[in-house]
């Protein structure tokens, strides 16, 4: 992720710098996840669903119940389990839905932490970061899943969610602070400057603080209000140049926060041009 940025520093150094910490955590990242596909798809969504895909009908169904748990404010993450396949290079964790549900919310801890359901045909897995899952597990308990195809385990998924919503089981702490990668700009005297920035937030929702800097003096507070959006989410915002500015060592830093409180890290970029 990124690192704070010392203003004043050559900013062609840092956003070099910059550029191959986030190449190298990416790499670190996809080599990582590579044996587990599940954890490659729930940082960017919500549902992982069986290679041996379910008609999109019945995807659909649960997407949309993800969706409405978090628009009621809560967080959930489903991996849909059918065959070993599902499972990458961990296959020995098939039948084993609870252990797996653990696995995969390790994986997962830097970007997400809150309820994880696994559905296997042998049954329900639930992981909430180590925290107690005891409203979830009452929940699961009355239920059984079907896993004859593909449809029918991601119905018993769907209602899963759907029960454990309604009786407010998935409401956990949100701990996670939000990530933020900002990106180099450029600057015209007496023009308007793009700061565009990404976003990520396990609620889907954060809003961001964006300050602009002239060496290490501060020349305009910015914000983008909060809004929804699942996995990362790109934002900009707009600054009027000053017609006269002290040098061209400008600079920008955004900090993210979420529905909960949580900040993220201070993220800043250089403007590589100011004309």
């Amino acid at each position: 992720m990124t690192r704070v940025a010392r203003i004043g520093k050559p900013w062609w150094a840092i956003a070099a710098a910059l550029a191959a910490a986030i190449v190298a955590a990416v790499a670190a990242t996809a080599v990582w996840a590579d044996g587990d596909p599940a954890s490659d798809y729930l940082v960017a969504q919500n549902v992982f669903v069986p290679y041996e895909a379910p008609s999109p009908a019945v995807t659909a169904d649960l997407e949309h119940a993800v969706d409405a748990v978090y628009l009621h404010g809560d967080r959930v993450k489903v991996a849909a389990i059918y065959a070993k396949e599902d499972l990458g290079a961990v296959p020995s964790l098939f039948g084993q839905p609870a252990g797996y549900a653990r696995y995969l919310g390790i994986e997962l801890e830097l970007w997400y932490m809150g309820p994880l359901l696994v559905v296997m045909p042998s049954g329900f897995g639930i992981f909430d970061g180590g925290r107690s899952t005891a409203p979830e597990q009452q929940v699961l308990r009355s239920l059984t899943v079907s896993g004859t195809s593909p449809d029918d385990l991601t119905r018993s998924a769907t209602t899963a969610v759907e029960r454990m919503a309604a009786v407010g089981a998935l409401s956990s702490p949100d701990v996670t602070a939000p990530l933020v990668t900002s990106y180099p700009a450029t600057a015209t005297r007496g023009k308007t400057a793009t700061l565009r920035f990404d976003l990520f937030d396990d609620s889907g929702r954060a809003k961001a603080l964006v300050r602009v800097y002239d060496n290490r003096s501060l020349l305009a507070t910015l914000s983008s209000p909060m809004a929804f959006g699942i996995g990362t989410r790109s934002v900009a915002v707009y600054w009027p140049v000053p017609k006269k500015l002290r040098s061209r060592q400008l600079s920008f830093c955004v900090v993210a926060t979420d529905p909960s409180g949580n900040r993220s890290k201070r993220a800043c970029a250089p403007f590589l041009r100011v004309r």
